[in-house]
Formats: C-alpha cells, structure tokens, sequence
C-alpha cells in the first residue's frame, strides 16, 4: 500500500509539471541520484574481501570428496609413498595467472618394477570456481583401491 501510495504521489507530482508546462527531467535524474548515493553508502561500508592467495586456490581445489584430487598434498610441497607395491610420489604446484586466478597442478609419478607412469591434472581456479585446464598422462592403476579406502 505503501508503494501505491508513493507512485500515486509521484503521478500527481508528474501531471502538476506538465500541466504547468515545467520540465520533468528532475524525475530521470532523482532516480539515477539514488542509486549512485546507496550504491557509494554500501560500498563504503561494506568489509573488502582479503586476497585470493595460492594456498587458498589449492584449498578451494581439494576439497571435493572422493575423487583423485584427495591423493594430493593439500599445500605446496610433495609427498612420498607406497601402495599395494608402488612406489608413488605426488606433488602439488600452484602458479599465479593474474590478481586471483591459479593454475593448479597435480602431478603423480609411479613405479613398481619395470612399470612406470606420469600423470598430471591441472585446473584453473579463481575464489568462485575450479575448472579443469589439462591433464596428460594414465591413471595409476591403484587409483580405484585408494580412492575406496
């Protein structure tokens, strides 16, 4: 009713104007004015956001659940290991691309015996996603023992 009550006022206000024969450009303009003004208002008291850094673009992009990406190091660095004979070593890079975009890599070597692999994934990731950029390589044949453990 309110609102009713506003448009009705400002009807009124608008016939009294041209009835008169005055200019109603000062109703384009009050809008614009308002939301300039509420927009500045909000924006200076609204917190800023703390900076996108690598660590959080590799914590953003391991925290799915039950996918191979859970493997790997959740920080900058490389672990070693065994599983089921195979010797494994997977290491985890993040590169900046620009203010707050990474280029995510997760890259795995293998080996047991005279069997060797090299697998590698790589995703873009910015604060409100993760998109995969490339990968190259085979998945480990362990990846489906692990991943139920």
């Amino acid at each position: 009713m309110a609102a009713a009550m506003l448009y009705a006022c400002i009807d009124w206000w608008v016939e009294r104007r041209i009835d008169r024969e005055k200019s109603t450009k000062l109703l384009l303009i009050i809008p614009l004015i308002l939301l300039l003004l509420s927009w500045s208002i909000l924006e200076a008291i609204s917190p800023s956001l703390p900076p996108f850094t690598k660590e959080d673009a590799i914590e953003f992009a391991t925290t799915g659940e039950g996918t191979d990406i859970d493997l790997f190091p959740a920080k900058v660095g490389t672990w070693k290991g065994t599983f089921g004979g195979y010797q494994i070593e997977r290491k985890t890079r993040a590169k900046k691309i620009n203010k707050e975009l990474y280029l995510v890599t997760f890259e795995e070597n293998w080996s047991k015996g005279k069997r060797k692999g090299h697998y590698v994934m790589s995703y873009k990731v910015d604060r409100s996603s993760v998109s995969g950029y490339g990968g190259s390589g085979t998945t480990p044949p362990y990846y489906e023992k692990v991943l139920q453990q």
